[in-house]
């Protein structure tokens, strides 16, 4: 499976809030394709225009249809994957840390291995968004509706609590950053630190690290495929290669070398997000 995907960034005054935008594009004849969906640090907004996925939800062994727009949230592990069909054209926000509290007023601890219809979503609008992206000619015209509606939305981010000032340097030190160090900086007590955390980022912050790091490894070998796995494992800081592999497999269900070549949807929007226009 080969899909086209286009990726880019926000308008300036809402890269506090959001990642990347991403479109995802395929005609499927016949086959049905698989896309498992692994632990993931962003929460998302996902619009659907042709031909919607198919959700199977590994704990309850179901399969359903998603919504004309879905609210995801972070997920922790692999808990679902998507089968695809037909002819394919979704439209992604993927938002930074805090992004979706600041812009809807959603505690992201609600959302954690989550999913919802964005149409319920506080405020309204997201019908009208989705009509005006379907309407939109090109990937292009959808990022500038797409800016031009959360703009409307955005309140003060400027000033972020200490949770969303930790998960943006997790981030930054590509999962890397020691906890003790980021808690020192917040003047804050481990556990109330811990607890914001949870509360405004959607997980615990070791298990946020953990999965940032797991996201950068995926990066990375699909930006440069020639790198050895040894190598990722010690750009990274993983005490070792096994360590590696026991991460992925808990995050993802596979090893490296399986999972790598089944995420396109998931990694290469972020890869090409960061690549020089």
């Amino acid at each position: 499976m080969k899909l086209v995907i286009q990726s880019h960034g926000p308008a300036p005054a809402l890269r506090r809030c959001v990642r990347y935008y991403y479109q995802v594009e395929d005609l499927f004849e016949s086959a049905l394709a698989l896309q498992p969906v692994p632990a993931r640090s962003p929460e998302i907004i996902e619009f659907m225009f042709a031909t919607h996925y198919r959700i199977e939800r590994l704990d309850a062994q179901v399969v359903e249809e998603c919504w004309p727009a879905t609210l995801v949230g972070t997920r922790t592990h692999r808990g679902v994957n998507l089968f695809l069909s037909g002819r394919i054209d979704a439209f992604t926000i993927a938002f930074r840390p805090g992004g979706i509290s600041a812009l809807f007023g959603i505690p992201s601890q609600e959302l954690t291995n989550c999913d919802f219809d964005a149409y319920t979503m506080p405020g309204g609008g997201i019908s009208e968004l989705r009509q005006r992206l379907g309407e939109a000619t090109g990937f292009a015209k959808r990022v500038q509706v797409a800016d031009a509606f959360l703009t409307d939305r955005r309140q003060d981010f400027d000033r972020p609590s200490a949770a969303i000032k930790a998960a943006r340097m997790i981030h930054l030190c590509r999962g890397a950053a020691r906890i003790d160090d980021l808690v020192d900086r917040t003047g804050l007590g481990i556990r109330q630190f811990e607890r914001r955390f949870v509360r405004e980022v959607g997980m615990p912050p070791k298990l946020y690290a953990r999965i940032v790091r797991f996201e950068a490894a995926l990066r990375m070998k699909a930006a440069r495929p020639e790198t050895r796995w040894i190598e990722v494992a010690h750009a990274l800081g993983y005490f070792d290669q096994m360590h590696m592999v026991h991460d992925f497999k808990r995050l993802s269900g596979e090893t490296p070398s399986v999972i790598v070549d089944q995420l396109d949807m998931f990694v290469q929007p972020e890869v090409a997000a960061r690549q020089p226009a």
